[in-house]
């Protein structure tokens, strides 16, 4: 899928984050391959006012691409209502390790406008890793 495309649906599934608490609206892409061909699947953040049942967009899209077959990822994509790209949490950072494995795989992070963005790897968002592989 191009970025002009992800980017638009990610805009799209932003509007559906519940953020009552912070304001911040976080939604996430994560490419995957399942029987040799190319899926796309979106999460977004759910606060909780007990915050520590919140769960990041990051997760809520491994979660159902996981539900849809997923084993492995290939790329991470997040955006937020943000004026600057936000990253990752920590704990996300290590859930996509878990999921993605290849320290090249890439991390595309872009505020709603698209006018802002940066690109990173999972090497350098997280590095020295717990991974059971390495």
């Amino acid at each position: 899928m191009d970025s002009e495309t992800l980017h638009r649906n990610l805009r799209d599934v932003l509007s559906r984050a519940y953020s009552p608490y912070s304001g911040v609206k976080v939604a996430a892409a994560v490419e995957y391959e399942l029987n040799g061909e190319t899926h796309v699947s979106y999460g977004v953040n759910v606060e909780n006012v007990s915050y520590g049942l919140t769960v990041c967009a990051e997760r809520s899209a491994i979660s159902t691409a996981i539900g849809l077959g997923m084993k492995k990822i290939t790329a991470l994509h997040v955006m937020s209502n943000q004026q600057d790209p936000i990253s990752p949490c920590g704990a996300c950072r290590q859930v996509v390790t878990e999921f993605m494995g290849d320290v090249d795989g890439p991390v595309h992070c872009v505020n709603e406008s698209c006018e802002k963005s940066w690109k990173t790897t999972l090497g350098q968002l997280l590095p020295n890793r717990f991974d059971l592989n390495e």
